[in-house]
């Protein structure tokens, strides 16, 4: 099976899984504490850059060079899926300054992912 799959395509599910899992636990927590609904934006965003920093960690620990570039690829993959999930959903959300907030908060945390991922294969 691992010959099947190539990595960016097990880094991505990996980490779709973990933004699941979060979402899971952030929307619980809300619902059952004191906290504002208000709160699921922000954390969603938080939740966004981490899995995508994770994703480039993981794809250039992977590979073990070129961090930046894998890194940034595997956060514009990310942001493409995303989009076109939203895109099926509700096309109504997307206007110009969130899709190009979104797609340099994909860019930049995948790029830092990938370097740190360099240094830690090290």
């Amino acid at each position: 099976m691992d010959k099947i799959m190539s990595v960016e395509i097990k880094t991505l599910v990996k980490t779709l899984l973990l933004s699941l899992i979060l979402a899971l636990v952030a929307g619980t927590i809300v619902y059952y504490t004191s906290l504002q609904e208000s709160l699921l934006s922000s954390l969603g965003k938080i939740i966004l850059i981490f899995t995508i920093f994770i994703a480039g960690c993981l794809i250039s620990k992977s590979y073990g060079n070129k961090g930046l570039v894998r890194g940034m690829s595997m956060g514009l993959i990310y942001f493409i899926l995303i989009l076109a999930v939203t895109f099926i959903f509700d096309p109504a959300v997307i206007d110009f300054k969130a899709f190009l907030a979104a797609l340099l908060i994909s860019l930049t945390a995948g790029g830092l992912g990938g370097i740190l991922g360099i240094g830690l294969n090290n």
